[in-house]
């Protein structure tokens, strides 16, 4: 696993106006992909609202039942959150030190890590070199595909329509499907329009997430106190009740895990948009850390508290309301109990679609940029929808940058069209399932493929990395707390990455209880078709379309030439100018990147 050499730096700083004019040169020509880093930066709170938006979705109040059913046990069920919270723990350690070791440029004769935008698409990227360009088809693709706001925005028009509690008539679920489309259409249209709009509502909602998560407690402390007579903490979580009834139906286990696994979900986020945030070596620490901190503690403590005021028999209730709205029933009523229940959920539902929409959006671009699908160009760049600008002082130098006085900031408007196209998709695709259905099918899909296999691949990886290379002089986190975190992280998603094929020991155990209508090999068998598909999609890709026309005894190349800059003493990508091109086999390949001090 040898380090690429993709940048070095200038002995002299780099003229700032040369800079501008090689960077509006790629943006003309259609071989080229040229993005540039935002001038205004994401600060430390904005940093940990976006990895908070996307932990904190619809996962706390709608998790909680399929858990319930899949464990049937109140100790179980605690157990798996609390293993949840361990995992995230180990996961947002492995993100830490991957994000700041990885991607690594030769500069000045010295290998060193700069970050850039992307995440996952980075590290599994450095793992598996080799076959060229087939883990950024498998990841890319299915990556472009599944990770979309499609569960939750189905999710937000299902509570707008009055909640998947209610018996509802077709025409009501096709609305809420529509609104679906809609919510959909305006997060992409808000990124799109004003980058810093987006930013400021995302923030908001952050707030509220919060502020709707802590009233939970609140509520069953008032129950303990005696305030309404929905006090069931003693039948429920007693030692000689806990643990009653405990299966050993593995297929349900599974099931448990992967709503476990997406209800945390959500750590790696800031690792998505590295390039944004300012001082992001430092931020991406304190960022990561404080937002999974504050999610462990409240996510436990509003599963005890659903286990202080639901009874276990209403929280097995096939027929009944979900875990959280029963909670809300039984301290409100059933007149004020459903409205509070769809508010909740339809401000994290709307939080969910607005976060994901900006970091999911990044990653698609260097998808784009890895030129593993068509029009590269398009949904690679960023830019500037509608151009504003002020009037140039005359003080300013004769030879100031041509963007100097643009107050609008660029935005990957084409990956936010690809991930609005591919939204729609699943919405469309889903339609015929009631929205609560479509919602846990989308959401069991989302975290096979693109959350529990990438995550097994970076623990296993990064085992591979300190046991067989030289791994710990590159990274900044210690060997003990890595090697632990690689390992609980690649046991807790190795468990559902293979025993989801193992099937249910009786027609009860089934997951067609979860999911009524969806058999229990569904999940594992259409992951293993996308998984095929972006195989076949790679060998098209790699040995097919190069015996054509002009390409004909050529091979698809990408040279990166990242630009860097010196950034509160850290170096930082300023832009990077990325090449798609057809060169003739055993040609040297290989642009060299540059480096400029921050004036």
């Amino acid at each position: 696993m040898d380090d690429s050499a993709s940048g070095r730096s200038a002995n002299s700083s780099l003229d700032l106006e040369e800079e501008d004019r090689r960077y509006l040169e790629a943006l003309r020509d259609r071989n080229h992909v040229a993005t540039k880093t935002t001038r205004h930066p994401l600060g430390l709170f904005s940093v940990v609202a976006f990895i908070l938006q996307q932990m904190i979705g619809t996962g706390i109040f709608r998790t909680p039942w399929t858990v319930m059913r899949a464990t049937e046990s109140v100790g179980v069920s605690l157990l798996f959150w609390f293993m949840g919270a361990i995992t995230a723990v180990a996961g947002a350690t492995l993100y830490i030190e991957f994000g700041l070791s990885l991607p690594r440029h030769l500069i000045d004769g010295k290998v060193e890590p700069v970050v850039r935008n992307g995440g996952d698409l980075n590290y599994v990227g450095y793992l598996v070199k080799r076959p060229k360009y087939l883990i950024y088809c498998i990841y890319g693709l299915n990556y472009i595909l599944l990770a979309s706001s499609a569960a939750n925005a189905v999710s937000f028009g299902d509570d707008v329509m009055g909640g998947s509690g209610t018996d509802r008539s077709a025409a009501k679920d096709h609305a809420a499907r529509g609104i679906a489309m809609v919510v959909v259409t305006l997060a992409c249209c808000l990124h799109a329009f004003t980058r810093r709009g987006g930013i400021l509502l995302n923030n908001f909602i952050v707030v509220l997430k919060i502020l709707i998560l802590c009233s939970i407690p609140i509520m069953a402390i008032c129950a303990l106190g005696g305030v309404s007579n929905t006090n069931h903490a003693k039948a429920n979580m007693s030692p000689s009740n806990a643990f009653t009834d405990v299966h050993s139906d593995v297929d349900r286990y599974v099931q448990g895990t992967l709503a476990i696994l997406y209800a945390y979900n959500g750590y790696n986020q800031a690792n998505y948009v590295l390039c944004e945030i300012n001082r992001p070596r430092k931020t991406l620490v304190k960022g990561i850390v404080i937002a999974v901190s504050i999610v462990c503690v409240l996510y436990m403590l509003v599963n005890l508290s659903y286990m202080i005021v639901v009874r276990k028999e209403d929280q097995l209730n096939e027929l009944g309301p979900e875990v959280a709205l029963q909670f809300l029933i039984n301290i409100m009523g059933t007149r004020h109990g459903p409205r509070v229940f769809a508010a909740f959920t339809t401000v994290n539902s709307l939080g969910n679609i607005i976060g994901m929409t900006f970091a999911a959006s990044r990653v698609k671009q260097e998808i784009a940029k890895e030129g593993v699908i068509p029009f590269a160009k398009f949904f690679g760049e960023n830019r500037v929808l509608f151009r504003r600008r002020n009037r140039p002082s005359t003080s300013e130098a004769p030879h100031a940058s041509p963007s100097a006085n643009d107050t609008a900031e660029p935005t990957p408007y084409g990956a936010l069209l690809l991930h609005w196209i591919f939204a729609m998709l699943l919405i469309l695709a889903t339609w015929p399932a009631k929205p609560a259905n479509a919602y846990r099918i989308l959401v069991a899909l989302y975290s096979y493929v693109t959350d529990v296999i990438p995550s097994f691949m970076l623990g296993v990886g990064m085992l591979c990395l300190r046991f067989f290379t030289s791994w710990s002089s590159k990274s900044p986190v210690p060997g003990w707390l890595s090697i632990s975190a690689a390992f609980l992280f690649m046991l807790t998603n190795g468990f559902p990455l293979v025993a989801i094929w193992v099937p249910p020991m009786s027609d009860q155990g089934s997951k067609i209880r979860i999911i009524p209508g969806w058999k229990w090999f569904m999940t594992p068998t259409l992951s293993a078709v996308f998984v095929t598909c972006s195989v076949l999609y790679w060998v098209g890709f790699r040995y097919v379309w190069p015996r054509f026309g002009a390409r004909r005894g050529k091979e698809f190349v990408v040279e990166r030439e990242p630009v860097f800059r010196i950034q509160n003493g850290v170096r930082v990508e300023w832009h990077e100018i990325v090449l798609h091109s057809w060169m003739v086999k055993g040609e040297p390949e290989g642009r060299e990147g540059h480096a400029m001090r921050d004036i």
